[in-house]
């Protein structure tokens, strides 16, 4: 009978899923953003300021495991391999750390039920400490950004304090232009998940029990990595509108590299409104929880930017680069 009612409900799961998990509105997304990366001009405590050095600072960046407590409805632990596999690298080749929201999955499950369950990620990440390691909040681990509660739950798995913020600001210059790179998980303005009390019910009381029962994930890799959806449309465009800065979110679980721009397939591209050039300006690190194991990222390094992927092959892990662009070639299409 479950597989019966998998092959019957997965399209349309899938669907629904989809079509509920992005209900921007460009209005308010862009005031949204526009007030967080503001309020890192006045010292707020929301955004955290890096000054990188670009010859020799690295930086990798995942968002969205969904770690839960094991169970079918439990989005991350298929992942878990190619996600310990990918950190143990990241850290070995001295490799920041910016985790970029939805690392837990708290809509779903109580953080007493996820902690023991994901020890190893935890400790994976938090070898990245007390220097290299950056954490924001999502919208389904929106309790991270409670000081208090960051400090209850996390100080067996963290070395405290542990600043969780919203948004991550990195400031550099490449070919003495200054460049500004904006990392903050994406769910600002979005109505159906900002701290959206009705999607939260809809999540615990009503996909989780279903997934639970057919286990099925939503969350399938495109067969291109340049998505165009509403979101990451209102992204692009927000982004494109600031000099010589780059926005780099999660959220979608769709992996985008500079909107599209370099890619050689017209259709990859993120759509522009009339008359408007299309700016490199956007990158979505995609997820950690496809439903084949497979995480992809966002990877700054050696004057590049990458979007990245990891996979397993038999027992190994192994790194794809999927895009790559020299920073100093990039910086020259933001205007």
């Amino acid at each position: 009978m479950r597989k019966l009612l998998q092959y019957l409900l997965k399209r349309p799961l899938t669907w629904m899923a989809n079509k509920l998990s992005a209900k921007p509105k460009k209005k308010a997304v862009f005031k949204s953003l526009t007030k967080l990366y503001n309020s890192a001009k006045k010292n707020n405590k929301r955004v955290c300021s890096i000054i990188p050095d670009p010859s020799k600072d690295k930086f990798i960046i995942f968002s969205d495991q969904h770690k839960g407590n094991r169970d079918w409805g439990d989005d991350f632990a298929n992942n878990e391999f190619n996600y310990l596999a990918a950190l143990k690298y990241y850290k070995d080749k001295g490799f920041s750390f910016i985790n970029l929201g939805d690392s837990e999955e708290l809509w779903k499950y109580k953080p007493e039920q996820i902690l023991p369950n994901n020890e190893k990620a935890f400790a994976a990440e938090a070898s990245f400490q007390p220097h290299n390691y950056y954490k924001t909040f999502g919208n389904h681990d929106l309790i991270w950004k409670n000081k208090i509660d960051v400090e209850h739950y996390l100080k067996n798995n963290f070395v405290m304090p542990l600043a969780v913020c919203e948004g991550i600001i990195l400031r550099t210059t490449i070919n003495e232009q200054p460049l500004t790179v904006f990392c903050t998980h994406g769910h600002q303005g979005d109505k159906m998940s900002d701290n959206n009390a009705f999607s939260t019910w809809i999540v615990a009381h009503v996909w989780t029990p279903l997934q639970r029962y057919l286990r099925i994930n939503v969350n399938t890799p495109s067969k291109d990595f340049s998505l165009r959806n509403e979101h990451n449309q209102i992204m692009h465009q927000w982004s494109s509108r600031r000099k010589n800065m780059l926005l780099i979110t999660g959220h979608t679980h769709q992996p985008v590299f500079a909107a599209g721009k370099y890619s050689s397939h017209p259709s990859n591209k993120i759509e522009t409104e009339a008359n408007e050039k299309l700016r490199p300006s956007y990158f979505n690190t995609g997820c950690c929880c496809f439903n084949d194991g497979d995480i992809t990222g966002i990877e700054i390094e050696g004057g590049y930017i990458r979007l990245i992927k990891w996979h397993q092959e038999n027992t190994n892990s192994l790194r794809m680069i999927l895009e790559e662009k020299k920073l100093a070639e990039l910086i020259n299409d933001l205007d």
